[in-house]
Order: C-alpha cells, then sequence, then structure tokens
C-alpha cells in the first residue's frame, strides 16, 4: 500500500506565479498584484464564537491567492481555478457590481463578489475589479477555505480601491465586511471566527478571540509548539459534512435557547461561575442541557490551554495537559454537542492509539478534519498508522497537512 496523501503547502512564490498565470490566460493583460490569505484551525474553542466565547485559532501555511487590477468601469470579474469542480457557474463569473445580491452570486462566486458588496455597502468603493482565485487550502476540510476566498478578496479590494485598512483594527473591519458578505450574500452562517483569524492572525502565532465584545477582543499568543518539536497534523477524512449548514443553524437556535432558558444573556456568562454546573444540570431539556455543558466547559477548556501554553513549568508537562484538553473537547464536541462523525472519531481514536499527545475534531464538525498534537519527529508514522486504521474499515483514505 502506498503511504499516506500529503497535502503540501504552496510557497509565497508559487502561489502569486499561479495566480498571476491564471489571471494572464484568462483576462487580457497582467496582475497589478497578488494578495493571499491562510486557512484556520482552531487549536481550541468550537462553537464558543457565536455564545460570545473565547477561542484560540491559528493559521496554515496553506493560502488562498487572489490576483487583481483595478478596471475603468463597473464590472466585477472573477475566475477561479477550481470553478469547474466547485459548486457554481464554471470557472469564470461576471456582473456588474451594482447588481450583486443572492441571486445573481450563487455558488463559488458568492464568497467574493459578496466581499466586494459587503465593503460597498459599508461605504467603501472603488472601480470594478478582475481577479483570480486560487488556493491549496483543501476546500471541505473544515479550514476555512471559503473564509480565506472571502479574505483574500477583501485584501486585494483594500489596496486595488486604496482604503488603506491596513492596522488590526482596520482588518477587524475588513473580517467584519467577510463575516457579513458569507452571510447576507452567500448564505452561509457562521459565527465570525474563521474571518478574524485568517485576517488578524500571523504565522507562527495563536490568536485569543474574546467574543464577547464585537468584533471580538483579539490577543496574540506566541506558539511554541515548534519550539519543543511538536505541530499539529491536520486529518482530513474526505467526508465534507452535507449536514453542517443545517445542523449550525440548529446548534446556534439551541445555545440561543439554552442561553434564555438560563437567564442570561449568552452561554459566555456561565464560564467560570461557581454555580454554572448546577444550574445547567436542572435545565429540563436534556438536549439544552448538553449544548449548554459543551459551550461552557469549552470556554474554560480555552482559559486553561491558554494558562498552560502562557506559563514557564516544565514543557513536557504543559503539553501533555494540552494534549488532554483536545481530547476532552473532542469527547464534549461528539457526546454533548454531536457534531462529530464515524469518520472523525476513527481519525481521534487512532491517533490516540499511534501515541499523539491530543486530537480532536476541527470546525464546526459533520464532517471535515480532525487535528493532533504530536511530535513532529513522529509525523509520518502518525499519519501512516491513521491511514492503515481508515484502510482497515474500508473508508476513504485520509488527507494530511502538517502546521
Amino acid at each position: 500500500m502506498e503511504g499516506p496523501d500529503w497535502v503540501d503547502p504552496w510557497t509565497r512564490g508559487q502561489g502569486e506565479a499561479r495566480a498571476r498565470a491564471l489571471f494572464s490566460q484568462t483576462w487580457d493583460g497582467e496582475a497589478k498584484g497578488v494578495w493571499s490569505a491562510p486557512g484556520r484551525i482552531t487549536i481550541i474553542g468550537e462553537h464558543t464564537d457565536y455564545n460570545g466565547g473565547l477561542s484560540l485559532p491559528t493559521v496554515t501555511p496553506h493560502r488562498t491567492y487572489v490576483a487583481g487590477r483595478a478596471r475603468e468601469d463597473g464590472r466585477l470579474r472573477v475566475v477561479s481555478e477550481a470553478g469547474d469542480w466547485l459548486e457554481g457557474p464554471g470557472r469564470t463569473w461576471e456582473c456588474d457590481m451594482d447588481l450583486i445580491d443572492p441571486t445573481t452570486a450563487q455558488g463559488w462566486p458568492a464568497y467574493c463578489a459578496g466581499v466586494v458588496w459587503a465593503l460597498r455597502e459599508r461605504g467603501f468603493d472603488g472601480p470594478g475589479l478582475d481577479l483570480a482565485i486560487t488556493s491549496c487550502v483543501p476546500p471541505g476540510a473544515g479550514l476555512a477555505s471559503s473564509g480565506a476566498v472571502e479574505c483574500a478578496t477583501a485584501l486585494a479590494a483594500n489596496a486595488l480601491w486604496r482604503l488603506a485598512l491596513d492596522s488590526d483594527e482596520a482588518h477587524a473591519e475588513l473580517a467584519e465586511a467577510c463575516l457579513h458578505a458569507e452571510e447576507a450574500i452567500a448564505g452561509a452562517p457562521t459565527g465570525g471566527l474563521d474571518q478574524h483569524t485568517q485576517l488578524r492572525c500571523r504565522e507562527g502565532e495563536a490568536l485569543e478571540l474574546d467574543f464577547s465584545e464585537h468584533p471580538p477582543l483579539a490577543q496574540h499568543r506566541p506558539l511554541y509548539f515548534p519550539d519543543y518539536g511538536l505541530g499539529l497534523l491536520v486529518i482530513d477524512v474526505r467526508t465534507a459534512g452535507r449536514r453542517r449548514t443545517e445542523g449550525f443553524v440548529e446548534r446556534q437556535r439551541q445555545c440561543a435557547a439554552a442561553a434564555q432558558a438560563l437567564g442570561v444573556a449568552s452561554l459566555r456568562e456561565l464560564a467560570g461561575a461557581p454555580d454554572a454546573r448546577m444550574r445547567i444540570e436542572a435545565l429540563a431539556d436534556p438536549v439544552l442541557k448538553a449544548r449548554a455543558r459543551h459551550v461552557v466547559a469549552e470556554i474554560e477548556r480555552v482559559s486553561d490551554v491558554c494558562a498552560e501554553l502562557a506559563n514557564t513549568g516544565p514543557a513536557h508537562e504543559r503539553f501533555v495537559h494540552v494534549g488532554k484538553q483536545l481530547y476532552r473537547s473532542h469527547a464534549s464536541l461528539e457526546v454533548d454537542f454531536d457534531v462529530s462523525s464515524a469518520d472523525l472519531n476513527l481519525a481521534v481514536d487512532s491517533a490516540f492509539r499511534a501515541g499523539v499527545l491530543g486530537a480532536r475534531l476541527v470546525g464546526a464538525g459533520f464532517g471535515g478534519s480532525a487535528i493532533a498534537l504530536v511530535r513532529r519527529a513522529e509525523a509520518d508514522h502518525v499519519a501512516a498508522r491513521i491511514d492503515e486504521a481508515f484502510v482497515a474499515e474500508h473508508r476513504p483514505r485520509p488527507r494530511f497537512l502538517m502546521v
């Protein structure tokens, strides 16, 4: 049997050259520039954003690249290298910017056209744009590939329209525009975790996001995993969640109902409260009880992991503790939040048997990917063991990424 299927990131030079080539092959002339945004990985803190909670994400070396130039009219023209197999009109799409709405921008164009629409709704404007999109962020893997398209498009529009939205505060504004675009034009629910991470988190760090504020407060945290020979192994189980949107909306509704039943504005208010567990367990509805239990415990796990990453105790003990919290997070997402799947559970279980420090599903769930905290020297061995487990159960073989 051949070895595990690894998805390697492009270098910045490779990504930019690929986007420029796609641009010149599709539209006459050359692109003015290339802008990019990474994929998103949540280290811990899943389904906490829309509950006013905490999350600790980071970014992937895998990125989406957008080559672009300004036009002399008000039209938006876009080509996507993946357009032939993504839902939508094929590789190319164009529309007058004044006519962008959910009926004119459907499928993959909604994620880039929606950003142009949302920026103009906020009073930012400029000429029409020619864009070319290419990406090595695997779609359907729960790594916010659509968010990467939105954020790279926002950065392109910012530069080509000379908006000068370049500070962290300004990038938060761009993230809010991307969030508005995804909900209003693409019709996809989101809590904002993806966009704020992809526009505000730098490579080699984690971002502690506090969603009790709007836009969320961001604290940049050093990510010490590489300093100690560790990394995050992403296990893409290749089963894009068909119920992801439906399930996400349902979980939002259930969490709001749980908060109302508990007499709080958001479940964040219960995190750390001495009587939180007692109040949650007193809920009559077992589903609302389970959803609230996950959210409150997950917010507390984020605080705990941030503290472990920041303290100066023995590294081995700290990372073992972080790994245990990843396992607890997965168990909570599987049992209390009911967003795991047989493939995701197999990925986590086989990673555990291979000796990783911790593992959990990543993203909204219902398919996508799991992550494992691994010793980098053992990453190939761990990937091989997980791959073998999927083959033994006659499941589609996963893909692997390293962060």
